[in-house]
């Protein structure tokens, strides 16, 4: 539960929708944030106070005239919001060509109508490539926007229906958790593996995708041998029917004699399928940022395993 009435969130959400997506109003949307209000941008920093945020995010739209965005789904849980949102730029050619690169968010209610917190996070590399190849094809800023984009169709399978109870959904994300702990206690990838259906889809917003649960265990199994000490805390999750959104910090423990953090969040959606199997994940993060994370970690004398 949170400090604030739910329905007190989803209209200060509604609000926030409206003066950004559908009005486009950045001034007004940089107002729906408390003047201690933290946005952190995993590519392009963090910016603090109500009036950083607008001198961030006014220059920042101005520079995108062509660019639309159109939320997908979004889940509220006490006060804080996740949501999925795509950046949309308009064919230039006309011939149907996609330029559109997902991302996701969490905000953080702090009253009065207000945010106290925003964090985006996606590849800047998807972002980069999509925005190049628009301009090759031709795109301006004098580019017309196009209302009618959404997202990209078959992106991510659909949510399984019906819901199962949301005991059993909290209950099996626990086991989720548990099995990441085990598997770097252990080094036993193949048992957090074996909670993916057979037919199981993992979009991995660096590795790519992998479209079987044997081709997840190839991957995992080999991306983790290295990092056998990682620990992955939970800050924030919502439940929405068979959905999981969880913001998870993926932590390096201290070299011996050092007290510094080295982390970087990492967004995790989950689809649950019932019988204590997962059929969708996905992950985004800024694998920069990650990078970074790994390179000041091992400075400080960490090691691989």
């Amino acid at each position: 539960m949170g400090k604030y009435e739910r329905a007190e969130v989803e209209a200060a959400w509604a609000e926030f929708q409206k003066r950004g997506v559908q009005s486009e109003d950045w001034v007004g949307w940089s107002q729906m944030f408390t003047d201690d209000a933290v946005y952190v941008e995993h590519n392009l920093g963090i910016f603090e106070g109500q009036k950083a945020i607008e001198n961030f995010i006014v220059p920042c739209m101005k520079d995108y005239p062509s660019m639309t965005l159109w939320i997908e789904w979004a889940a509220i849980e006490g006060d804080h919001i996740a949501f999925y949102i795509w950046n949309n730029l308009p064919d230039p050619a006309g011939t149907g060509k996609s330029y559109q690169f997902p991302n996701t968010t969490w905000l953080e209610y702090g009253g009065d109508g207000k945010f106290s917190y925003e964090g985006d996070y996606y590849n800047p590399a998807d972002a980069e490539r999509v925005f190049t190849g628009w301009l090759t094809a031709g795109g301006r800023k004098s580019t017309p926007q196009d209302k009618t984009l959404k997202g990209v169709e078959g992106w991510a399978p659909p949510v399984p229906t019906p819901a199962f109870a949301r005991e059993e959904v909290e209950a099996e994300f626990a086991k989720y958790r548990e099995r990441g702990r085990i598997a770097v206690s252990t080094g036993d990838w193949d048992q957090w593996a074996d909670q993916f259906t057979d037919d199981a889809k993992y979009r991995e917003h660096h590795y790519g995708c992998f479209d079987s649960g044997a081709e997840i265990r190839a991957w995992i199994t080999g991306v983790m041998q290295p990092f056998p000490t990682m620990e992955f805390p939970v800050k924030w999750s919502t439940i929405d029917g068979n959905r999981v959104n969880a913001l998870i910090p993926n932590i390096l423990p201290a070299p011996e004699g050092d007290d510094g953090y080295y982390g970087f969040d990492c967004h995790t959606i989950l689809h649950y399928a019932g019988n204590g199997k997962w059929s969708y994940e996905e992950d985004l993060y800024n694998p920069a940022e990650a990078g970074k994370v790994v390179g000041a970690w091992l400075a400080a004398g960490g090691k691989m395993g």
